[in-house]
């Protein structure tokens, strides 16, 4: 199974995280934290999912600006986008604040944008035989606008990230397998060009692993890849935790049970220091904290479970700047999770499936768009609509 198109989300005003969806060794970012700036405050809805166009709303349900088809970097500051002519390939980058054009480059042939770095300084593109026995990367600077790795490996491989120094390329390799799908991580080292022989595996895990990627959040430090993968084999649930800067993965097992298209409702919102991770699901009725520190799960709350449900999957959440609170939605209606206290409330009525939401500034309101066009906009303390 590959890359699904999938309904995501970049939510900004002054904090927030971005989207979730179908992905099969999913880039980073799958999503991203962005910041307004000063003086604005916008929702940033990628309708077509990742990889593809954001637009830029404001509080009105206006558009504002749109950026093409492409990936958002982690820190949110950078959209960098690989439009394929045909013979060329035109890379651009994009300021997200305001959408404008920073930088562009043309390289020979046709290529895709597969991974961004955590500042959006580097990116990988690449394309694959037809038979996905091959694949072809390059690693190009958007600052000098020039290329600044060629690769060749044999098999069927997956960009993971790149590191924010440019310097190691982390991938996914796609096995040969029947039934659930079965990958391994590895490491180019950039640096010496060259595949690092080993594949990378946390303390006590094999190096071949199963699951299916299906949403991810790449922390804005470039520390963390953090992948929500699903065992189609044995319904579970759990965080692909690699730590760029150690080269070190780790599987999180998060609460479970149910079928399929329950656990893929789980979404994924990192806190604003970057020190926990919320797996939120409200068709299992569950939210899972992680400490990144110790990279385990250390507190689940439980509350009652929902089957009114939106779209492919959840969208990921968005949390006050304070890491008080977190708001999250499998797609249609809202949850607010109190961090200090690890309790729910909520549902909070949206009248429809939504596509974006995200707190507005000063993190006492939060907006809703829906997927119809309609802002929505509720009291962030008590869930309240207001007008």
């Amino acid at each position: 199974m590959r890359r699904l198109s999938l309904l995501a989300v970049l939510l900004l005003v002054p904090s927030a995280h971005a989207a979730t969806g179908p992905t099969n060794g999913c880039p980073a970012p799958c999503s991203g934290q962005i910041s307004s700036p000063a003086g604005t405050q916008f929702l940033y809805v990628q309708p077509a999912g990742v990889g593809g166009a954001v637009d830029a709303y404001d509080p009105a349900g206006r558009r504002i600006f749109s950026l093409p088809p492409g990936i958002t970097s982690a820190d949110g500051g950078s959209h960098v986008s690989g439009a394929a002519r045909l013979r060329t390939t035109v890379v651009s980058r994009y300021l997200v604040s305001d959408g404008r054009r920073m930088t562009s480059m043309v390289v020979s042939g046709r290529w895709r944008i597969a991974g961004v770095s955590p500042t959006g300084g580097f990116a990988a593109l690449a394309r694959q035989s037809r038979d996905r026995r091959r694949t072809d990367v390059i690693v190009v600077s958007t600052m000098s606008k020039r290329i600044v790795h060629r690769l060749r490996l044999r098999g069927d491989f997956e960009v993971d990230t790149v590191s924010l120094d440019g310097k190691r390329l982390f991938l996914i390799q796609h096995l040969a397998a029947t039934g659930t799908p079965r990958y391994s991580v590895r490491l180019f080292d950039l640096s010496r060009d060259r595949l690092v022989s080993k594949p990378l595996r946390g303390k006590g895990e094999p190096s071949v692993m199963a699951g299916l990627a299906w949403s991810g959040v790449g922390s804005p430090d470039g520390r963390w890849l953090l992948t929500l993968y699903l065992n189609t084999g044995r319904n579970l649930a759990f965080v692909h935790a690699l730590d760029l800067v150690r080269s070190s993965p780790l599987c999180i097992f998060l609460p479970s049970g149910g079928a399929f298209d329950t656990l893929k409702r789980y979404g994924l919102t990192l806190s604003p220091d970057g020190r926990r991770l919320y797996a939120t699901n409200a068709a299992l009725g569950a939210v899972a904290e992680i400490d990144l520190a110790t990279r385990k799960v250390v507190r689940t709350a439980r509350f009652a479970a929902t089957r009114s449900l939106g779209g492919p999957g959840s969208l990921t959440g968005t949390i006050s700047r304070n890491g008080r609170t977190l708001y999250f939605s499998p797609g249609r209606d809202l949850w607010a999770y109190d961090t200090a206290y690890g309790v729910v409330r909520g549902p909070y009525r949206t009248g429809g499936a939504i596509a974006g939401f995200g707190f507005a500034a000063g993190d006492r309101r939060v907006h809703a768009l829906r997927a119809d066009g309609r802002m929505l906009t509720f009291d962030a303390a008590t869930g309240a609509t207001m007008g």
